[in-house]
């Protein structure tokens, strides 16, 4: 083997007449190869009067005394041209643009840019692309302060194009927040990277909130707080209103048994519609059942809605009582008594009663 296996470098042979010349080549070329930096790299034909040690990487394209040598590392040595060919690794400078650049599958290409103020691409553990410039594979990534605060920012270049971090599972994804598409703050999630819900939306001028799916879910249990301006539960639903006694529950066969309740925070607004076919027996004040418990220190009342069946032609208004899920009948107009389980049964089988209970509970 005549020259070095990596650089090329000639090496002296045995008994060898004026070893200088050889020596003298390997230190010219090792002065081109080590810690390389070239003037340029996109010049096609040289300059018109290089100064010793002058070296360029030829541009695609080359002509003149250059021709032929496309990619090469050229240096003006002794008043010629010498041409090295680099091998796949090898890292050099360019001075007229700042750039370093790193030579791969045969070409070098830029591995800084803008002027060597900015990373064209940068991978950490993982390969980064035209589009994931930036890519990082990583249990975890930390950015932090330096000083008082971090601010992590997304520009994007008009409204209409988008600013967003995406979540995803199986680079499919599954849920986005951010400027998409407008100067709107979104948030959505999709179930299967296609399909896109948007789950609320807020507008920059006024700070409104929209809920674009029409749905706000609280929990099965509700988390009671003391702050007054927080809405801690929200539910719909239905209950069996049923007629008690306060001494004895009267037997009731019923034709329907409506009840329906919207519950905000500790307000209940219940709603019911009942018929009987039958009563009979039971004792002490009439009273009906509630979807929640009242709450203690709380006496709601107001007048019944509506009413048939019921013994006296009088009106009728309720009263609940705190601490129970229960209310209690009373006559408004001519007795201040509390209307009784006979009443009921004195009737012809046709009882009926519609109205709503405004209350507060626990």
């Amino acid at each position: 083997m005549d020259v070095t296996p990596r650089l090329q470098l000639p090496y002296i042979a045995p008994q060898q007449a004026q070893k200088q010349v050889t020596y003298n080549a390997a230190m010219r070329d090792l002065d081109l190869l080590v810690q390389p930096a070239v003037r340029s790299a996109s010049l096609t034909t040289p300059p018109a009067a290089p100064a010793e040690g002058d070296a360029y990487l030829v541009a695609a394209g080359a002509g003149g005394d250059w021709a032929g040598r496309d990619g090469q590392l050229a240096l003006w040595r002794d008043d010629a041209w010498s041409f090295r060919t680099a091998a796949d690794g090898w890292q050099l400078y360019v001075e007229d643009s700042a750039e370093l650049m790193i030579r791969r599958d045969g070409a070098f290409a830029a591995f800084l840019s803008d002027g060597g103020s900015a990373v064209a691409q940068f991978g950490i553990n993982t390969t980064p692309s035209l589009v994931d410039r930036l890519a990082v594979a990583s249990e975890a990534s930390l950015f932090t302060h330096t000083g008082a605060g971090h601010r992590l920012k997304l520009n994007k270049a008009a409204a209409a194009e988008t600013a967003s971090v995406v979540f995803q599972t199986g680079y499919s994804g599954r849920a986005e927040f951010g400027l998409a598409g407008d100067d709107d703050f979104h948030v959505k999630v999709s179930p299967d990277g296609t399909t896109w819900l948007e789950s609320l939306v807020i507008a920059p001028a006024g700070g409104a909130v929209r809920l674009p799916q029409g749905q706000l879910a609280f929990p099965a249990v509700a988390n009671p707080t003391a702050d007054p301006t927080t809405l801690d539960d929200y539910r719909e639903g239905t209950w069996t209103p049923v007629f008690t006694g306060s001494v004895a529950d009267p037997a009731v066969t019923y034709d329907s048994q409506i009840g329906q309740y919207v519950k905000i925070g500790q307000a209940v607004i219940a709603c019911v519609d009942i018929r009987t076919d039958a009563v009979s027996g039971g004792g002490g004040d009439l009273r009906l059942s509630l979807p929640f418990p009242v709450r203690a220190g709380h006496n709601p009342s107001g007048p019944v809605g509506r009413v048939y069946g019921w013994g006296p032609e009088k009106p009728i208004y309720w009263v609940a009582d705190e601490g129970t899920s229960l209310i209690t009948f009373h006559y408004a107009v001519g007795s201040a008594a509390k209307i009784q389980c006979g009443d009921l049964t004195n009737a012809a089988n046709s009882n009926r009663i519609t109205s709503v209970f405004y209350y507060f509970t626990n």
